[in-house]
């Protein structure tokens, strides 16, 4: 279970940062995030996975694929809506949600 303190950081990158919960799984909401592209910075909405899923240590799921950036995209259905990630593991769920999401984003610069 995700706990209020641990989401804290994240809230200067997202104000409206919450926790959900689909399936049994939790997930953090990240309205409005903006990620940082090569040179462009895309703002989209974003679901962290902080534990383990289909596989993967952690999960970043998008609201939208960024182009050139990420391999081997899959289409995932999560509270009823369309969400996207790419291939990208090994960000330990022992790290801070904050340092989780820095893991994952570190993929697409």
């Amino acid at each position: 279970m995700i706990q209020n303190d641990q989401i804290k950081s994240l809230t200067s990158l997202c104000p409206n940062v919450t926790v959900i919960t689909d399936a049994g799984t939790s997930y953090i909401s990240l309205p409005k995030l903006k990620i940082k592209s090569a040179d462009t910075v895309h703002t989209m909405d974003a679901l962290l996975c902080p534990e383990k899923h289909g596989g993967y240590t952690t999960r970043l799921f998008l609201s939208e694929r960024i182009p050139g950036r990420g391999k081997n995209w899959t289409v995932h259905s999560i509270l009823g809506r369309t969400w996207y990630t790419w291939s990208w593991n090994n960000v330990p769920d022992t790290l801070m949600p904050a340092q989780i999401l820095s893991g994952h984003m570190s993929a697409l610069r």
